[in-house]
């Protein structure tokens, strides 16, 4: 029995290594994590491959844009400006403070939210910091109380955005008011297009 306990973790473990470095070779995956600190500072985090950070910049800045370590991460923080999106109940955009990138294999860009509502019953995230890439995907993951458990998928077919809103204590995709509006009038257009082929049959 200590045998098969010692070779089930070690098999966890392997398996958790293997993905942990595809994880950072690959330049198609990220991951968006928000969390609260020990001392209850809540932290964005997105990681990826050096790579993934590396074709991007260059694609938007053009080879040789940067000659430092900190050119590239400054040029790294202004994809992030402008491509990364926080916004809760509709209108409560999310602010970001301290940002900083953490170079490496795995590369980390660390952001502070200055403050959270409450009570969130909507959410939107945008985050089209690797659209570029081929099969760009993220893992959006909220470690928070009030937020979803649930880990959502960002890429092409999203438009990478998430937006969901809290509805009888579940999160949910919200249904498009124009898909509401075509739904809510199609009886009538049914009777207005039976009554045109009876118009028409009737004359002929």
């Amino acid at each position: 029995m200590p045998y098969k306990n010692t070779a089930l973790k070690f098999l966890l473990f392997s398996l958790l290594w293997v993905s942990t470095t595809a994880f950072a070779h690959s330049p198609d995956f990220s991951s968006i994590i928000i969390s609260k600190t020990e001392n209850g500072q809540i932290v964005l985090q997105i990681t990826s491959s050096l790579t993934a950070f590396q074709q991007e910049v260059n694609y938007v800045n053009g080879e040789g844009a940067y000659k430092s370590p900190e050119e590239f991460q400054n040029l790294v923080l202004q994809l992030f400006k402008s491509r990364f999106s926080f916004v809760l109940n509709n209108n409560d955009t999310i602010k970001f403070k301290n940002s900083k990138v953490l170079l490496g294999h795995e590369t980390k860009i660390i952001a502070e939210i200055n403050s959270l509502p409450k009570e969130v019953n909507h959410i939107y995230l945008k985050n089209t910091l690797f659209k570029d890439l081929h099969n760009s995907q993220s893992v959006a993951i909220f470690l928070l109380v009030g937020f979803p458990e649930e880990k959502f998928t960002l890429q092409r077919d999203n438009q990478h955005e998430l937006n969901i809103i809290l509805e009888d204590e579940n999160w949910i995709v919200p249904t498009a008011k124009s898909d509401y509006i075509s739904l809510k009038y199609l009886p009538y257009l049914i009777t207005l297009i039976i009554g045109g082929l009876l118009l028409f049959i009737s004359k002929k």
